[in-house]
């Protein structure tokens, strides 16, 4: 039984209107997805009950839900009730799923390929065939090529619920660094360790104690919807918040202040700011010399630190480690003496001779690195008035103040880790870090300060994935792996450039794929696998996780849909087909029962009973205080204190935050000629990635379009609801236009990702740029891909 399941050609305007027609072109009925999913009902008779779950892990917002199922078909989701009503949410995304799990775009039953890849030719098959398939595969390619030839790798789109075993019994790699929004992260790390680079180290709840909250690229109202109550709740309180961001995005709406910069040229604000601050005297001084490395002795030729070194033990790991000691020049003795010596009058800025040697301090060199940045400069950069940066430095200096970091934004530019970089820089300048209402990294998706250690699968000795020594981003350009499976879209949302992506799958010996819907890459692989969605389990329970100071159960609410199996089962099945299923547990109730077998007392006696008993979500012992302690001003730095001054990357000209363009999107560009408009990305209220593509409620509010500014618009002579081709020297893709004022000249938004049959068979990363930036490869969390950091020009399609 052959079947193609191609997305059907839609011209003009009618790419989502046509939704209903996609079925009768081969997309339901004899499609991908076999039967209409919405005309499959349960028999009569079933009653009415409750079930409990947990929302969408790829928002972080986790909303636990409560599911009404009535005639065995789910009829209605509300917030699951909770005495702290912080936590009793939900958004459009989850009340739709009521219809979106039976929507058309769902897959129904394992199919493999018949047809070329990219053909769209499947045929049904019995889980049976599929998963000795599969197995045949995995060790064809592991026997062959090496067990690490192998690549398993999951994302939350595809409702993983347990941690995956896979990998690990079969020595598979299972992904590293992937090149995606810890861009601002890679450059605040190193000033404030021990940290992960990302979240911020208190929470959204201390933000009525800060006078101002800059939002750096964070579209809070949109893409961590249920929290944006702590960000209107500190507006009540009183706090200022100061949105920067190229589009007039539904925060910026809601904010106090609106900066509309140009895309790309966040580091270039924040310098600007940082030489104001500089002239204007409004830096913290007593803080600068107390809390920071800033009066530290560095050498003002090389940069280097004058530091001695010794050997030493790290107290948390007892691993051997470098212990230095920095210098500075005391005032009182007019000498050069340990950092951590008593009584010292530190020198904040001078040139100074230590045993014959010519010396400044990091703060003489940071006049210095500031100097281009005037406001004339930034204005210029940036294309907002100088006295915009004027006000904001003022504001921010005078604290205390916060810096909220989004995904997204100008991490998916080159230059990320120095807008990061530059936050760490001014925090710790204006004494903005360590205290109350202070704070830089991200807050949207961090609102409490506990996580607690959940148990864990026991699995035989040295059974673990095959190390990563390549990022996602640079597997996809080599030939080090062979076969694939992917829980969920990974290949056209984790990597840029699609045709070359394309190029990367086709090499494959195998390429599997295991979701819940026809994402865009289904048509390019061999085997596909239906996955439960997060409502449907097998078991009285199908996953356990820690979340908002809770830990929370995916109870069951509805049996599987159609043949679908949730990613455990289809784990195991894969195993027992290569005789290594006796590693598994027997099912998701002796799972999840491992995981809360823990010491934590914040769990001291969690069951998975009285987990069932209580809706699936028990608070944490001792979370009730949201607001987290005091970062205070003692770190895991070299020094102690804070170092915003990062001696390692002086090979990069960034030891200091230093004005970098971004690599393809920068005005002066002469690709600009060919490409004129800069294509941002961003996420939407109305899906997650492109998670919730295919939910007709939400395609009735929010077809796929690309938006353009009426100006440029005009310019090309194309009009709202136009069927455009957007396109550069890596590809193209087509859909609808709309016009929209709160985009910014010379460019044009789209929300990022959406399934390919809804954009007439293409792919919108088609053009998006993968280059890399090397200086990725010295920092933390790797090179970021820099989606938004692209040009392409917009015209009719067919022209």
């Amino acid at each position: 039984m052959e079947q193609r399941i191609t997305g059907a050609a839609i011209s003009r305007r009618g790419f989502l209107r046509a939704s209903a027609a996609l079925g009768a072109a081969g997309l339901a009925g004899a499609g991908l997805t076999g039967l209409t999913a919405a005309g499959a009902r349960a028999d009569e008779g079933g009653g009415e009950t409750l079930g409990y779950t947990y929302h969408n892990e790829h928002c972080l917002c986790n909303c636990m839900l409560q599911c009404t199922v009535r005639d065995d078909r789910l009829a209605m989701i509300q917030p699951r009730p909770n005495d702290d009503h912080r936590f009793q949410n939900v958004c459009l995304k989850g009340i739709s799923e009521v219809q979106n799990i039976y929507g058309d775009a769902r897959i129904q039953y394992p199919l493999r390929r018949t047809g070329e890849r990219g053909s769209g030719q499947f045929e049904r098959i019995t889980w049976e065939e599929a998963f000795q398939t599969i197995a045949e595969n995995f060790k064809a390619i592991q026997d062959k090529y090496g067990k690490e030839a192998l690549w398993i790798q999951f994302s939350t789109e595809a409702s993983q619920r347990f941690p995956p075993l896979l990998a690990s019994v079969l020595g598979a790699q299972a992904g590293g660094m992937n090149g995606y929004d810890m861009g601002q992260g890679n450059g605040q790390i190193m000033a404030f360790a021990p940290w992960i680079g990302m979240f911020a180290q208190n929470t959204m709840w201390e933000w009525p104690e800060a006078a101002v909250v800059i939002l750096a690229n964070t579209n809070l109202v949109e893409t961590s919807l249920t929290w944006s109550r702590g960000m209107l709740d500190a507006q009540e309180a009183g706090t200022k918040f100061i949105c920067l961001d190229p589009r007039f995005s539904p925060t910026a709406g809601k904010a106090d202040q609106w900066v509309n910069l140009r895309a790309g040229t966040d580091p270039a604000f924040f310098l600007g700011m940082t030489k104001y601050i500089l002239d204007e005297g409004l830096f913290d001084r007593e803080h600068v010399l107390a809390h920071t490395a800033l009066p530290f002795l560095i050498d003002p030729e090389t940069g280097a630190c004058l530091a001695d070194v010794a050997a030493g033990t790290d107290p948390k790991t007892g691993e051997p480690t470098e212990v230095k000691t920095f210098y500075l020049w005391d005032e009182a003795t007019g000498a050069a003496v340990p950092h951590t010596a008593e009584g010292a009058t530190p020198a904040l800025e001078g040139e100074f001779t230590v045993d014959g040697k010519r010396y400044i301090t990091q703060f003489t060199r940071l006049r210095k690195d500031m100097e281009p940045y005037t406001l004339e400069w930034t204005a210029a950069t940036c294309d907002i008035p100088a006295e915009v940066v004027a006000d904001v430095a003022e504001q921010y200096a005078a604290g205390p103040s916060i810096i909220d970091n989004g995904v997204g934004g100008i991490d998916k530019f080159g230059n990320n880790d120095v807008a990061g970089h530059c936050y760490a820089l001014i925090a710790s300048l204006t004494g903005n870090y360590g205290k109350r209402g202070t704070g830089c990294g991200i807050y949207g998706y961090h609102v409490t300060p506990y996580e607690a250690h959940l148990g864990a699968w026991k699995l035989p000795e040295g059974m673990a994935p095959a190390p990563s020594p390549q990022g996602f981003y640079d597997i996809v350009k080599g030939d080090t792996i062979h076969g694939a499976m992917f829980f969920g879209d990974i290949p056209t949302q984790k990597a840029a450039n699609w045709n070359k992506t394309l190029e990367w799958l086709d090499s494959l010996d195998f390429v599997c794929l295991a979701d819940i819907y026809h994402s865009s890459v289904t048509d390019f692989v061999d085997m596909v696998l239906p996955v439960c969605s997060k409502f449907e389990c097998a078991d009285a329970v199908g996953g356990i996780k820690c979340a908002n100071a809770h830990i929370l159960a995916n109870l069951k609410v509805l049996d599987p849909l159609f043949e679908s199996k949730s990613d455990f089962y289809i784990e195991k099945g894969i195993a027992e087909a290569m005789g290594l299923g006796d590693l598994f547990p027997a099912d998701g109730e002796e799972y999840a029962r491992a995981l809360l077998d823990t010491d934590d007392p914040q769990m001291a006696g969690f069951t998975l009973e009285r987990l069932q008993e209580a809706g699936g979500a028990l608070r944490l012992i001792g979370s009730e205080d949201l607001i987290a302690p005091e970062v205070g001003y003692t770190y895991g730095t070299a020094s102690g204190r804070q170092e915003p001054y990062y001696e390692a990357l002086l090979p990069f000209g960034q030891a200091f935050p230093a004005w970098e363009a971004p690599c393809e999107a920068y005005p002066e560009n002469p690709l600009r000629e060919q490409y004129p408009l800069q294509f941002n990305q961003a996420r939407s209220r109305f899906r997650v990635h492109s998670a919730y593509s295919g939910a007709k409620w939400i395609q009735e509010v929010a077809e796929p379009h690309i938006e353009l500014n009426p100006v440029d618009a005009a310019a090309r002579g194309l009009a709202d609801g136009d069927a455009v081709e957007v396109f550069n020297d890596r590809g193209s893709f087509r859909t609808v236009l709309r016009l929209n004022e709160a985009v910014r000249p010379e460019s044009a938004f789209m929300v990022e990702s959406t399934y390919r049959q809804y954009l007439d068979g293409t792919i919108m990363q088609a053009v998006s740029n993968d280059t890399l930036n090397e200086r990725g490869y010295a920092l933390p969390f790797g090179p970021m891909i820099p989606f938004n950091d692209t040009l392409i020009e917009i015209k009719k399609a067919g022209e």
